[in-house]
C-alpha cells in the first residue's frame, strides 16, 4: 500500500512539474545573460533556455551534472538546482554525518538546491528494505523528511 501511495505521489509531482513547463514559452534572452551565463559555465552542453513570465530559466548539464538555473529580466541570479548522484559533490562534514546516520544505505540521488542566502540538499538514500529522504544543510544539520519500505 505504501509502495502504490509513492508511486502516486510521485506521478502527481512529476505531472505537476509538467504543467509548469509546459506554460514555458520560447526564451528571448539578452545577449548579455547568455554571454555571462557562456563565460561562467563555459563546459555547459544541451543549453536549453526557458522564459516563463518574468523569469528565465537555463537548462545544462556539465560534468554529469543537470543544472537548472532561474534568472529575473535584468538577469539577477534567483535560484538553482542541480541533480547527482555523485556524495563527493556535497560538502564533506554533511556526506560524514550521512555516513554515520545512515552506513548501509547507497545514494540514489542527490537535489541541490541554492538561493543567494542559503543551500540545502535533499538526498533520497536506499537500501534493499526502502528509501529514505534526507534534508541536509550546508552546516551539516540533516533530517529524515519521508520514507517509504520497498514492497517485497
Amino acid at each position: 500500500m505504501k509502495t502504490k501511495l509513492a508511486g502516486l505521489i510521485g506521478l502527481f509531482v512529476l505531472l505537476a512539474q509538467l504543467h509548469v513547463r509546459a506554460n514555458y514559452g520560447p526564451a528571448t534572452v539578452s545577449e548579455k545573460l547568455i554571454k555571462a551565463f557562456q563565460t561562467a559555465f563555459p563546459m555547459a552542453e544541451k543549453v536549453d533556455w526557458k522564459e516563463n513570465g518574468d523569469h528565465y530559466f537555463v537548462h545544462f548539464k556539465e560534468n554529469n551534472v543537470v543544472s537548472e538555473i532561474e534568472y529575473d529580466h535584468d538577469g539577477n541570479f534567483i535560484e538553482s538546482e542541480r541533480y547527482y548522484k555523485d556524495l563527493g559533490l556535497i560538502p564533506i562534514h554533511l556526506a560524514w554525518e550521512l555516513h554515520k546516520k545512515f552506513p548501509d544505505k547507497t545514494v540514489f540521488g542527490i537535489t541541490e538546491t541554492n538561493t543567494e542566502s542559503e543551500t540545502y540538499y535533499y538526498i533520497k538514500l536506499e537500501d534493499s528494505k526502502g528509501w529514505i529522504t534526507v534534508k541536509g544543510s550546508s552546516d551539516g544539520i540533516c533530517q529524515v523528511v519521508e520514507k517509504f519500505n520497498k514492497q517485497l
